[in-house]
């Protein structure tokens, strides 16, 4: 049940990811191919804000949900793997304490700004500030199927996860 849930919403957070750099990247060339000419975009701006930030908060949730992010782990390859899958839940338990953080903030901010409006769209920045309640809720969801799977081979005393990765890099 739960696979296929994560199936349609990773299918759902690509789709949302392509539409929205493809704006971005659109408004963002015309804006500046137009501006050479003389001609006004200002609204361009705002557009592109407000994509960028959609953008990365859900782009952010798929890098997770891939395991892509960028990180360091020289030194933690070379560590037994237990101790590797001791570190990595103690990590996405820190994750995870800072998205629930930027959730309940998040929030906070959304509620906070509804009167202020973007210059030229006419529409609340909160449509802009929604995008880290709901990134950093479907990272956290992310971050405790991470919590899980490292629980998981805790239990089973099995480590393989730590072996493939070793021979993929």
């Amino acid at each position: 049940m739960y696979k296929k849930f994560e199936d349609v919403l990773v299918k759902g957070e690509t789709g949302f990811v392509c539409i929205g750099l493809m704006l971005l990247i659109v408004t963002v060339f015309a804006a500046a191919v137009l501006r050479f000419f003389g001609i006004d975009m200002s609204w361009s701006t705002d557009l592109a804000q407000l994509a960028f930030a959609w953008v990365s908060f859900i782009g952010a949730d798929l890098a997770m949900r891939k395991d892509r992010h960028m990180g360091v782990d020289m030194l933690t390859n070379r560590l037994p793997a237990k101790i590797q899958n001791a570190l990595r839940l103690a990590i996405y338990c820190l994750i995870l304490a800072f998205l629930l953080a930027g959730v309940y903030y998040g929030i906070s901010l959304c509620v906070i700004n509804p009167d202020r409006k973007y210059n030229t769209l006419y529409i609340s920045y909160s449509f802009a500030t929604a995008s880290c309640p709901i990134g950093c809720a479907l990272m956290s969801l992310t971050a405790v199927k991470r919590i899980v799977e490292c629980v998981r081979r805790f239990m089973s005393n099995d480590y393989s996860y730590f072996e493939k990765k070793e021979v993929e890099a």
